[in-house]
C-alpha cells in the first residue's frame, strides 16, 4: 500500500494542481474520470506498438549506439506515447460540448497524460521501489503532465480557430509533445551525467511554458466576468 500511495500521490497533486486553475467554468467530474481511466488504458495499446517497433529497432540497429537511443526515444517511446494520449482526447473530450474555452484543452490533455502517467508509475516503483518512486515524483511525472499541458494547448488553438479544427494545429498537439518526450528520455537514456542533467532546465521550460499557456488560456475565457 505505502508503494501504490506513492505512486499515485505525484498524479493526484498535479492534477489538482492544474485543475485549481480552471477558474471560470470546471469541467464534468464524469469527462475527467472517461478521460483518466482511458489515458490508463492506453498503456496497453502504447506496449504493444512500441515492442513491436522496438523489434524493427534492435534487428537493424545497434543497442547503445546514438542512432538506437535517438529512434528509440523520439520514435518508439515519445511518437507512439503521445499519439495514443491524443487519441483517446481527440476521441472522448474534443467534440465534447463542455469544451468551450481554451483552458478545456489543457486540463483534458493532462487529465488523460496522468491517467497514463498513473499506470506506468505503478509498474516503475513496483520493480524500482522507493528510491524510484521519489525520483519518478519529482521529474517523469510532472514530465508527463507537462507533456500534456502542451498538447493541450495546441489542441485548444485548434479547437478555437479555422472553424474547429485546423490540420497543422492537429499535428503540433503530437509533434510538439513528442519532441519533447524523446527529448527527455534521450538524455537520460545516453547514461552520461552531463547529458541527465539537463532534464532538470529542460523541465524548468516546460514548467515555465505550461504555466504561461494555462494563464493565458485562463484569461481568454469566454466566462470571465467582465471588469
Amino acid at each position: 500500500m505505502q508503494l501504490l500511495a506513492l505512486s499515485l500521490a505525484p498524479v493526484v497533486l498535479l492534477f489538482w494542481f492544474f485543475y485549481v486553475r480552471d477558474k471560470y467554468e470546471k469541467e464534468p467530474p464524469g469527462l475527467l474520470i472517461r478521460l483518466f481511466a482511458f489515458g490508463a488504458f492506453a498503456v496497453l495499446p502504447a506496449v504493444a506498438f512500441s515492442l513491436f517497433l522496438g523489434r524493427f529497432t534492435e534487428f537493424y540497429l545497434i543497442p547503445g549506439t546514438l542512432k538506437y537511443i535517438l529512434i528509440e526515444n523520439y520514435l518508439v517511446i515519445g511518437l507512439v506515447e503521445e499519439m495514443v494520449k491524443l487519441y483517446v482526447v481527440v476521441s472522448v473530450a474534443y467534440g465534447h460540448p463542455a469544451f468551450n474555452e481554451p483552458y478545456d484543452g489543457i486540463i483534458y490533455a493532462i487529465t488523460a497524460a496522468l491517467g497514463f502517467a498513473a499506470v506506468e508509475n505503478i509498474l516503475y516503483v513496483y520493480q524500482g521501489g522507493v528510491g524510484v518512486g521519489v525520483a519518478r515524483m519529482l521529474l517523469a511525472v510532472p514530465a508527463h503532465a507537462l507533456f500534456g499541458s502542451f498538447m493541450g494547448h495546441y489542441l485548444s488553438r485548434s479547437k478555437f480557430s479555422n472553424g474547429g479544427r485546423s490540420t497543422g494545429l492537429m499535428y503540433l498537439a503530437l509533434l510538439i509533445p513528442a519532441f519533447l518526450h524523446g527529448t527527455y528520455n534521450s538524455l537520460l537514456s545516453t547514461g552520461r551525467m552531463e547529458f541527465a542533467v539537463l532534464v532538470v532546465p529542460l523541465s524548468l521550460f516546460m514548467w515555465r511554458s505550461a504555466l504561461r499557456q494555462g494563464a493565458r488560456a485562463s484569461s481568454q475565457s469566454p466566462f470571465r466576468p467582465e471588469t
